[in-house]
């Protein structure tokens, strides 16, 4: 039989167990805090609330829920943009970066030439005498010639591509002469031909001489071949289709900026 004594020792002990386990078990959460999901689903560890004192672990955990909702965010806008870099096609193809596609420039070009007797017409005259239509009309082609004009660094280049130098000169001559495609095709598949000459002979703008001495007669051996490829340009033209045009030596050395030859082209010949 238990002495009275050794009853009552262990009753303390329960008592005071029972104590300490009721308050431990009150200074722990009652559930553990949920993990934040990572993209692509691994969850991470769960972080116990702060316990130094003075510091709410509510708030802490708000912070942390914010922090993982503005991380998660920022990874999306990420996501994004990289998708619309790699929706965005590199150009390709016939592109001038600054001035558009060498068809388009073509076009542009070819737009004004029809036009430049007029343009030339309406520069001659008194501008008291011009009607409000015909100011109009005057200041719209001032606009397309400098339009031109600020094409022609370009364009001049394109001597040293024949495929584009053919291209241009299709849809130019197209454009001011109202070709149908047979006769676009034969104009291109000829200004090819005359481009991979010019590039052969080194007559091309890449080529140009920088010595003073040989610049000269480079220059009479390109102006000759010029005279040569419009000629035989018209040739492939009804010939009202290429006066319509205005297809001569000058235009090619107009396109090569070579204005003190380009007469009734260059700015300084359009009074």
């Amino acid at each position: 039989m238990t002495p009275p004594s050794t009853r009552l020792g262990l009753g303390i002990l329960i008592l005071v167990g029972g104590i300490g386990l009721y308050i431990f078990s009150q200074g722990r959460p009652s559930s553990p805090v949920p993990s934040s999901p990572e993209p692509g689903g691994r969850a991470m560890a769960a972080s116990p609330p702060s316990t130094v004192p003075g510091v709410d672990p509510a708030k802490v955990r708000e912070l942390e829920n914010r922090l993982a909702a503005e991380t998660s965010a920022r990874r999306k806008a990420e996501s994004a943009a990289a998708a619309l870099r790699a929706g965005i096609a590199p150009l390709e193809g016939n592109v001038v970066v600054s001035l558009g596609k060498i068809e388009d420039m073509g076009k542009r070009t070819g737009m004004i030439l029809p036009a430049l007797r007029e343009l030339r017409e309406l520069s001659s005259r008194d501008r008291a005498t011009l009607s409000a239509d015909e100011k109009r009309s005057l200041l719209d082609l001032q606009r397309q010639h400098a339009d031109v004009l600020g094409m022609l660094p370009e364009i001049a280049n394109f001597q040293n591509n024949p495929a584009e130098y053919a291209n241009f000169f299709r849809n130019m001559v197209q454009q001011a002469a109202g070709l149908a495609s047979p006769q676009a095709d034969a104009v291109e598949a000829y200004m090819h031909q005359r481009a991979v000459g010019l590039n052969d002979q080194g007559l091309n703008t890449a080529k140009e001489p920088t010595d003073p001495a040989k610049e000269e007669p480079w220059e009479e051996k390109r102006d000759e071949y010029n005279v040569e490829t419009a000629n035989g340009l018209r040739a492939l033209l009804p010939p009202a289709a290429a006066d319509w045009a205005g297809i001569t030596p000058q235009l090619l050395e107009f396109l090569e900026r070579d204005f003190d030859k380009a007469e009734g082209v260059a700015p300084g010949k359009v009074p």
